[in-house]
């Protein structure tokens, strides 16, 4: 989804109306956005990212935009850049994040790499990390697997 033209007056003063809302302080919830600049968003995240942003206004909380540019190959700089042009112009506002910060920076997944390194070890130093005893043979075959439930259908009542 790009936005190629200006919004309308009237749209312009409904975005600029629901844009002014601030968080409360006393409420304690943090919605999140978080797209993967890996391409141009689509008319599907944008409602998503619009009822994350609702719910987060509505409760009085805070909205976090977290980038998810975990995929080097095909995170883009220019994606992630024209996402939040894109969110912007749908009228969506956060608190928190890339390119504004916030008291849980970094706000892109690839910067957080030493918070789930030291997670990591804590777990390990727990002894709450086990190895897996799976063949790549069984992992593979478990991602082929149907995803349905391995149980025989049960059986159907005739109506009367």
């Amino acid at each position: 989804m790009r936005a190629s033209a200006a919004a309308p007056p009237q749209v312009a003063t409904l975005i600029d109306s629901m844009s002014s809302l601030h968080p409360s302080s006393s409420s304690s919830y943090r919605g999140r956005l978080a797209p993967s600049p890996t391409g141009y968003l689509h008319v599907g995240h944008a409602r998503t990212f619009w009822t994350a942003y609702e719910r987060a206004r509505d409760a009085g909380g805070v909205l976090v935009m977290r980038m998810e540019d975990l995929d080097h190959e095909r995170s883009r700089v220019e994606f992630a850049e024209a996402a939040i042009e894109d969110l912007r112009w749908l009228g969506i506002r956060w608190q928190e994040g890339p390119e504004m910060g916030g008291s849980y920076a970094p706000y892109a997944q690839s910067g957080r790499r030493a918070f789930y390194l030291d997670a990591w070890r804590r777990l390990l130093r727990g002894g709450f990390l086990f190895p897996c005893r799976c063949s790549r043979k069984d992992l593979a075959a478990a991602l082929s697997a149907p995803h349905e439930s391995n149980s025989p259908p049960r059986s159907r009542r005739k109506p009367a």
